[in-house]
């Protein structure tokens, strides 16, 4: 991606539609656009593919504020980043698609997960540094979620929806894996010194 980006901004710079101090805006900009369009489709062909694009969405309402807030563990390139969120979202639609698990069962993992989520906290990448002020700004979006996460919740479990809370205890399985995985990787990557 950054090869393609540098050669997007090379180009619109030899154009003139930027100046040569823009340019590091511009390339990565670029590069979050490409990575961020190739995932997109991907997971639109992985929810028609599979003819669950109602359930691809839903997966995401929930994984994506919960990922951007949280945190949790980082791939090291953006390859194996889109490498396995397509394993996980193709795993989870599979499961959804071919498993039946009774609601109160769903539900019970989808509370045993926001309680853990909650109890792990927010997983900061040590790349990023976070003051206090951002913490406490991404606990209370991560409890917004949460909050609006258990509303939709309970109304899947008063409809009697199974499909979408069983796609839902997954969904928060997975960021529980997430985060746990990323507290355990930087705890353990931080040194006395830092």
């Amino acid at each position: 991606m950054e090869y393609l980006s540098n050669r997007l901004t090379d180009y619109i710079l030899k154009k003139g539609a930027i100046q040569e101090e823009n340019y590091d805006v511009y390339q990565y900009g670029f590069q979050c656009f490409l990575e961020i369009s190739i995932s997109v489709i991907c997971s639109i062909i992985i929810g028609l593919s599979l003819d669950m694009m109602l359930e691809c969405i839903l997966f995401f309402l929930f994984f994506i504020p919960m990922r951007s807030y949280s945190g949790g563990i980082h791939m090291e390139t953006y390859f194996a980043c889109l490498f396995f969120s397509c394993i996980i979202l193709i795993s989870t639609l599979l499961a959804v698609k071919y498993l039946a698990i009774p609601s109160i069962i769903s539900f019970l993992i989808y509370l045993i997960c926001i309680i853990t989520i909650k109890l792990i906290g927010p997983v900061n990448h040590p790349n990023r540094e976070v003051d206090s002020q951002e913490n406490r700004l991404f606990i209370k979006r991560t409890d917004v979620t949460l909050f609006l996460s258990l509303v939709i919740a309970v109304v899947f479990i008063l409809t009697n929806n199974a499909r979408y809370i069983f796609l839902q205890s997954i969904v928060f399985l997975f960021i529980f894996i997430t985060s746990l995985a990323g507290k355990i990787k930087y705890y353990k990557n931080l040194s006395p010194n830092d």
